[in-house]
């Protein structure tokens, strides 16, 4: 699936681009053990937006309070200011912050990104 968008033109940059959207804003997930110890700088979704297929982050960076996160994916920890479970919510910050991807009709494609088709292996 990974290599599916890498291998498309029409979706060349959004690998790229999904790792630029918090860098330098690294939280791990992993120990060295392998043991889950964070929350993901990237949880994403997608969505059928007015018609076409979409996906977009559900967790972003707070712009008045750094180190603090939105979380709008409904979980919650210490530095996540919950939201609770909020698709629309979720997509109309990403569209403020310009970070929706767009896929058209591949809802496929916008499905398998928003589960991180695009991360390096």
């Amino acid at each position: 699936m990974a290599d599916d968008i890498r291998k498309s033109s029409k979706y060349d940059e959004y690998p790229h681009r999904a790792m630029k959207i918090r860098e330098g804003m690294e939280r791990p997930n992993l120990d060295k053990s392998g043991k889950r110890i964070g929350e993901s700088s990237h949880l994403m979704t997608s969505a059928n937006i007015d018609d076409r297929n979409v996906a977009f982050p559900t967790l972003f960076p707070h712009k008045e309070k750094p180190g603090r996160w939105i979380d709008y994916s409904g979980g919650q920890d210490s530095k996540l200011l919950g939201k609770g479970s909020d698709v629309r919510g979720a997509y109309d910050e990403a569209r403020s912050r310009g970070e929706v991807f767009e896929f058209g009709q591949d809802e496929k494609e916008a499905k398998a990104f928003a589960k991180g088709s695009w991360k390096p292996k």
